[in-house]
């Protein structure tokens, strides 16, 4: 279900998703800017999926482990290209 949403957030969902691998936290703040994406049609179900079991692991890359099953991930390109849309 797409939703109207605020470009500011959008460019702060953007900035938790791209969280650095390792940091404190990162896994579960990824995760909550992957239900943020899905919520707005922009993420598929298979990849929040993955950001769900990711998300316990600050350590795990979300997008290597999308790349191994074989699911499309998200690129900081297409996140770039959702912001400019969306302003």
């Amino acid at each position: 279900m797409k939703q109207e949403n605020d470009p500011d957030e959008l460019a702060r969902q953007r900035l938790l998703i791209l969280s650095s691998i390792g940091e404190e936290g990162s896994g579960y703040s990824r995760y909550s800017a992957a239900m943020y994406l899905h919520k707005q049609g922009m993420l598929s179900l298979e990849l929040l999926e993955i950001y769900r079991r990711c998300c316990k692991f600050d350590n795990e890359d979300p997008n290597e482990l999308a790349r191994h099953e074989g699911i499309k991930t998200l690129c900081e390109s297409e996140l770039d290209i959702i912001t400019r849309n969306q302003e």
